[in-house]
């Protein structure tokens, strides 16, 4: 779950759903699974939640996002623990 109360100007932080985050109208979830695919959702217009499935790939510290689409957002992991994720975002 993005937990939007911790990220900096350049950077985003992630928390597993379990973690106790105060109530907000509505976060961003990425959940990196195993096999390579991945699910996002974020709040759509409606404040329901819309779902975005796609591949992920790991490379060093870029994680690379591949939607079905074909548009590719690339990340860079600023640091990695049990219980909090922190990216950057970088150009394509």
């Amino acid at each position: 779950m993005h937990a939007h109360e911790e990220d900096t100007e350049s950077e985003r932080v992630f928390r597993p759903a379990s973690y106790s985050l105060p109530p907000s109208r509505g976060r961003s979830a990425l959940d990196l699974r195993a096999d390579g695919t991945y699910l996002e959702s974020s709040p759509g217009p409606t404040d329901r939640p819309e779902q975005t499935a796609g591949m992920w790939e790991l490379e060093g510290d870029r994680l690379t996002l591949r939607a079905p689409d074909g548009s590719t957002r690339v990340l860079r992991i600023a640091s990695a623990e049990p219980n909090r994720l922190v990216v950057r975002r970088l150009p394509g």
